[in-house]
C-alpha cells in the first residue's frame, strides 16, 4: 500500500477526513466536500480527501471495473475548485494490503499515520474488509481508534416541482455511455471532460474542407461517451474554441468495420497541433454517428453540424 499526497502527521495540525473514489468530483462529492470544510472548521481541524488513483474494483473484481470519469491530475484539479489543495489530497494504492484491512485497521491506520482525529463518511460509503456493520458499528469502531467518526446526509438533485435525481459516479457512466450529456453535466455540475494527445491520423478529413485532430486519452480506463456526434469546446495551447467531435469508426470512409476514433475538428482554426494535449469539455450531443452514401453528402451533414456548433451556447 503506498501513498503520494501532503497529508501526513507532521503538518503539526489534526484532520478532518473523507474517504472515497471521488470519480468525476460530482455534486453529491461537492456537498460532501463543503460539509467536511466546515465539519473541520468547527474542530480547529485541517480537511483531508483519501482518495485512489484506480477503481478499488480493478483489484478487487477486475472485469467488472468501470471505466473511470476523471484520471488523477482531473481529480486534483476538480478538487482544487472546490477548495480542496493538492496538499489535503492523498492518493492511496488500493491493492491486496489495503483490501485485507478490517474498518478498524484502516482508520487507526488513518489516526496514527495521517493525524485524522475525525472522519465523514459518505452516505452509503464502505470501508474494511467488513460488509455488514452498520453506521453505529462504524461509530462505535471509530471510537476505538480515537476518531470521532460522523455520518453524511445523501444528496439529491432537484425537488420542488422536480423529481428528486439521486447522483453518483455510475448514474454519470450510464448517461455518457447513452450520448446523454446533458444528464451527465447536470449531475456532475461541470462538463464531462476529455484529455488526450493529438496523434497523426489518415488525414481523410482534409479532402473535404473538414480537418481533425485524432485524439488518443492517455489511459485506457478513461471512459469514452456513446459513439455520436457532439459540441465540444476544445483547449489548447492556453486557447478556448468549439469544436465539433465525432466518435465512432467513421463507417462512411472506413466501412462497418472501422476501428473507433475520436477526431476533433476546430472551428476556425488551422494549425499543426500533432504530438500536442487538448481538452475537450462535452456540451451537447448533436447526433448518432451514420453512415453516408458518399463523401459530398457527408460534408453537407458536416456543415449542418458545424453551423449548429457554432449557435450552441457555451459558457466562456
Amino acid at each position: 500500500m503506498e501513498t503520494t499526497g501532503n497529508p501526513s502527521r507532521h503538518s503539526g495540525q489534526r484532520k478532518a477526513a473523507v474517504v472515497g473514489m471521488f470519480d468525476g468530483v460530482h455534486l453529491g462529492h461537492r456537498h460532501l466536500l463543503g460539509r467536511l470544510k466546515d465539519e473541520a472548521a468547527l474542530r480547529g481541524m485541517s480537511p483531508a480527501v483519501f482518495t485512489f488513483p484506480t477503481h478499488p474494483l480493478s483489484v478487487v473484481n477486475p472485469a467488472i471495473a468501470p471505466r473511470l470519469l476523471t484520471s488523477p491530475v482531473e481529480k486534483l484539479s476538480l478538487l482544487a475548485d472546490n477548495g480542496i489543495t493538492v496538499s489535503q489530497t492523498a492518493f492511496i494504492t488500493f491493492d491486496e494490503e489495503l483490501r485485507r484491512l478490517s474498518a478498524s485497521d484502516f482508520m487507526r491506520m488513518l489516526h496514527d499515520r495521517y493525524a485524522v482525529d475525525f472522519i465523514l463518511r459518505g452516505f452509503n460509503n464502505r470501508f474494511g474488509t467488513e460488509r455488514d456493520l452498520t453506521p453505529t458499528d462504524y461509530r462505535r469502531t471509530a471510537a476505538r481508534c480515537g476518531i470521532e467518526l460522523m455520518e453524511a446526509d445523501s444528496f439529491m438533485l432537484g425537488g420542488g416541482e422536480e423529481t428528486p435525481l439521486p447522483v453518483s459516479s455510475s448514474r454519470i457512466r450510464q448517461a455518457l455511455e447513452k450520448g446523454d450529456i446533458a444528464t451527465a453535466n447536470r449531475m456532475s455540475g461541470h462538463p464531462f471532460r476529455l484529455t488526450g494527445t493529438v496523434v497523426d491520423g489518415k488525414r481523410l478529413g482534409r479532402t473535404i474542407g473538414f480537418p481533425t485532430a485524432n485524439i488518443l486519452p492517455p489511459h485506457p480506463w478513461k471512459l469514452i461517451p456513446a459513439h455520436g456526434v457532439y459540441v465540444c469546446a476544445a483547449s489548447l495551447d492556453g486557447r478556448r474554441m468549439r469544436a465539433m467531435v465525432n466518435i465512432g469508426t467513421r463507417p462512411t470512409v472506413d466501412g462497418p468495420d472501422g476501428r473507433p476514433t475520436i477526431e476533433a475538428h476546430i472551428i476556425d482554426f488551422n494549425g499543426d497541433i500533432y504530438g500536442k494535449a487538448i481538452t475537450l469539455e462535452f456540451h451537447h450531443r448533436l447526433r448518432d454517428e451514420i453512415r453516408f452514401t458518399s463523401p459530398a453528402r457527408l460534408a453537407l451533414q458536416l456543415e449542418a453540424d458545424r453551423e449548429s456548433t457554432r449557435r450552441f451556447p457555451i459558457a466562456d
